[in-house]
């Protein structure tokens, strides 16, 4: 593992949502070539799930229900295309207050199992430890 001193961490919040054993990915502008778990980084001040509140809505257009948030996971590795730079996800599931649209930052959504390929998450191994995971506890086929 790199050294911590000179390693900077990105602390990020996701929800998982879940559809016939399949979870809800979204692909957005900034990196068109790979599928992404739906949330963001967490900011200055903000818990786990005040992030998800906010960048669920942001990245599709519905709320997060009431209630329905229950912590998975955490996962680290190497960010994606950040050298230098470890990501630090949470994983939660959860259930979201409506039909989910891609917004203005989001220009695709799609369900996958764990027969996702390679090509959809390019590398990115938080995802691939990710659908391991939710494979390994049954949340996916």
């Amino acid at each position: 593992m790199a050294d911590t001193k000179s390693t900077r961490i990105i602390y990020k919040s996701a929800l998982a949502v879940f559809k016939d054993k399949k979870v809800l990915m979204v692909r957005d502008f900034t990196r068109p070539d790979v599928f992404l778990t739906l949330g963001g980084t967490v900011e200055d001040g903000e818990t786990d799930i005040d992030c998800l509140h906010r960048e669920v809505k942001e990245e599709v257009g519905v709320g997060v229900k009431d209630g329905s948030l229950e912590f998975l996971e955490q996962f680290e590795a190497p960010a994606h295309g950040k050298s230098g730079a470890r990501v630090n996800i949470r994983l939660f599931k959860g259930e979201l207050a409506g039909e989910p649209v891609p917004s203005s930052e989001i220009v695709e959504l799609r369900y996958f199992d764990s027969s996702i390929e390679d090509r959809y998450i390019n590398g990115n191994l938080v995802a691939q430890q990710i659908f391991v995971w939710l494979q390994q506890n049954n949340y996916i086929g």
